[in-house]
């Protein structure tokens, strides 16, 4: 008790010589001598109400910065958002597909890949014909670069077309599949790809929120879904 006494005498002295009025501050000694006997009888609580201190755990008081907030505390409520919210999640997927496919009219989905941990999502887009688009979206859906020309042939552009001509499953579709195998999980890559063996699929990269990584494949003709790691 002593030792916390003498730790927090030097500021309670100096706390009170900036309060008006206070006795430290008017002549004589003997409320001096009384402040000081409170101060070795009580506690160092004194010294917190007179400063606006708190205490930690370990007893040392600790200054309230101004303004009466505690830096770096949390708000009760937790971080903003929702389930799906989050970078990788089904609200995050939609608004980034939404904004995509409306600045590039009459496009559908290729491919998806975040970028800058989930703070950007590059978009490819399969336009009329197999033309595909390139462009970049924000967390917040907001599309942030202007959609760019991918340069390919012609035999690519057909082969382009014919996935999207051939998918019976869709974009949606394929992420509640992706989102059922894996629970709760991010999504950080989706493409519709054809293999060699001319198995069209929705091939993802998807965070367990264990850490676990998984490839899933969702057969985009059957809804059939694979799931490695």
């Amino acid at each position: 008790m002593i030792e916390r006494v003498w730790t927090v005498l030097p500021a309670l002295w100096a706390c009170l010589y900036r309060v008006p009025g206070s006795v430290i501050s008017m002549n004589g000694g003997k409320q001096t001598k009384a402040i000081i006997g409170t101060i070795f009888a009580g506690s160092t609580l004194l010294a917190a109400a007179a400063c606006g201190s708190t205490h930690t755990q370990s007893g040392a008081v600790k200054v309230a910065p101004a303004g009466g907030a505690v830096a770096g505390l949390m708000s009760p409520s937790g971080p903003p958002g929702g389930p799906g919210q989050e970078p990788g999640g089904m609200a995050s997927l939609e608004k980034a597909v939404t904004a995509a496919t409306k600045a590039v009219k009459g496009s559908t989905l290729l491919s998806l890949q975040s970028e800058n941990h989930g703070k950007f999502w590059e978009v490819q887009l399969a336009g009329p014909g197999g033309t595909e688009q390139l462009l970049e979206v924000d967390a917040s859906g907001n599309v942030v670069s202007e959609p760019r020309v991918k340069d390919t042939r012609e035999e690519e552009k057909a082969r382009v077309a014919a996935m999207v001509k051939d998918a019976k499953l869709g974009f949606r579709d394929a992420v509640e599949k992706i989102f059922s195998a894996v629970p709760q999980s991010k999504i950080t890559h989706l493409s519709l790809d054809r293999y060699s063996d001319n198995l069209l699929v929705w091939d993802a990269d998807v965070l367990a929120p264990d850490g676990t990584w998984y490839e899933i494949k969702v057969d985009a003709k059957d809804g059939s879904v694979t799931k490695n790691s």
